[in-house]
């Protein structure tokens, strides 16, 4: 008997084989629940940011080091908001996507452009039971208010 890890690679190796294209496999992104914060680093190469596995903690407990990034995600508030802070200290700022969710449906998403230095804040749907981070890209310039 083939153990799984084992098929799974006879098949990949197969479908490579009879020509078939290998599918990009996306990472997994990184999820953040209210009063948690995320403290992650993101390597740059050849223009493309990697972010990497993140530690989890409570809100307003870490500080970023150098090429980490910190995402914090506040309690919603009176108008059913919340706020995502942010604090980059990386070589260049890092955009991304925030998607927050109930089980698997979508309930608000924002772009967020990076910007290196002070801590700033992007405004969320607070009814999110969970905030996916994904989507991590050199910053692009993109106008944040």
């Amino acid at each position: 008997m083939i153990s799984l890890g084992a098929r799974t690679v006879l098949l990949a190796s197969l479908a490579l084989a009879s020509g078939a294209h290998a599918v990009e496999l996306k990472p997994k992104p990184l999820v953040l629940k209210a009063g948690q914060e995320l403290t992650f680093a993101v390597t740059v190469a050849n223009g493309v940011a990697t972010a990497a596995p993140a530690l989890l903690g409570k809100l307003g407990g870490a500080q970023a080091k150098d090429g980490e990034i910190v995402v914090g995600l506040t309690p919603r508030d009176k108008e059913l908001y919340s706020q995502l802070i942010v604090t980059e200290k990386t070589a260049a700022p890092i955009d991304f996507v925030a998607t927050g969710h109930i089980g698997e449906i979508v309930i608000d998403e924002r772009v967020i452009c990076g910007r290196v230095g002070a801590p700033f804040q992007q405004h969320i749907g607070g009814v999110s039971w969970t905030v996916e981070l994904h989507d991590f890209t050199v910053g692009k310039g993109c106008e944040t208010p």
